[in-house]
């Protein structure tokens, strides 16, 4: 049987599916011996972009390498470092192509994003272990620029 452009279709998105199959589990997979992180550093604020054009305007906050922009929440305040999450809220988890930008957490912690605030939560006890407020560098920066000039 002569191979036809079907098959040759077939083979590049068995290719494709496999190689993205591959780099998520290289993530999900870390080196033997590697301690993974319980909190966020500043290679984690450092995926967000801060005052990015998308196609809908000015982004104050988000990842802008997928035209992602995080819109402020109300309840953004009800979330605080050291206690559990609300129970009447849904944590969602970040979107994961900003997840895997970011350097791998421990296994026992879910990265959630309400608004513009990115937090760690223990999946056992509920506990927010860490949190990042992202529109609070911008607000500073704003601050700073109304004082300057």
């Amino acid at each position: 049987m002569k191979p036809s452009i079907h098959h040759v279709f077939a083979g590049l998105t068995a290719a494709t599916l496999g190689a993205g199959a591959m780099a998520l589990a290289a993530h999900s997979n870390p080196t033997p011996g590697a301690t993974l992180a319980k909190q966020f550093t500043a290679q984690d604020r450092a995926v967000f972009t801060h005052g990015f054009h998308t196609a809908d305007g000015l982004c104050e906050v988000g990842y802008s390498q997928r035209d992602l922009c995080f819109e402020s929440s109300p309840l953004e305040s009800r979330i605080v470092k050291g206690e559990p999450f609300p129970n009447d809220m849904y944590p969602l988890a970040l979107e994961w192509r900003a997840a895997l930008a970011m350097p791998q957490k421990a296994d026992h912690l879910k990265t959630i994003r309400i608004g513009q605030t990115v937090a760690l939560v223990d999946r056992e006890t509920g506990v927010v272990t860490d949190m990042i407020r992202l529109g609070e560098t911008v607000q500073a920066v704003s601050e700073q620029n109304s004082l300057a000039g």
